[in-house]
């Protein structure tokens, strides 16, 4: 019996204009990695990466993704994040900041990650600490609460 095996890759969006947008959604950044797979690696890439790949979680206030996708094109989907550079006309970087081989470990640097974005927002914002406090308070739930 053989098992599939996945990456669950760590990746933090920052917004050239520094806008939250609460309309991307899961499902539209799977779409726009898609497209990104295709651009790059053409449509041997794309597909190789198609049923693989998907986004066990959004943050859109932080600019954090889980993203899940198999072992054979993890380096391929890291570098097609690495190389977008617009979404929905908006100008941004993406990095990727983990790399793990199980949820738990991306569960883990998620939330360090999550606490470190809340904690530069409500340095920039007066008065943010109580909003920002629990902003990481539930993203850590919601990372907590997932599942494989």
């Amino acid at each position: 019996m053989v098992r599939f095996k996945n990456r669950y890759l760590l990746a933090e969006f920052d917004w050239h204009d520094r806008r939250v947008d609460d309309s991307m959604t899961e499902t539209a950044l799977v779409g726009i990695i898609r497209k990104e797979m295709a651009l790059n690696f053409g449509d041997v890439g794309a597909g190789a990466a198609l049923g693989s790949t998907t986004v066990k979680y959004w943050n859109p206030t932080a600019g954090l993704a889980v993203v899940r996708c198999g072992r054979d094109v993890y380096r391929n989907v890291w570098a097609s994040m690495t190389l977008l550079r617009e979404v929905k006309g908006r100008s941004v970087t993406v990095r990727v900041r983990h790399c793990a081989s199980t949820l738990r470990s991306s569960q883990r640097a998620a939330i360090e990650r999550t606490e470190h974005r809340y904690a530069r927002v409500a340095r920039h914002m007066p008065g943010g600490e109580r909003s920002a406090a629990q902003g990481a308070a539930d993203a850590s739930r919601a990372i907590r609460a997932l599942q494989p």
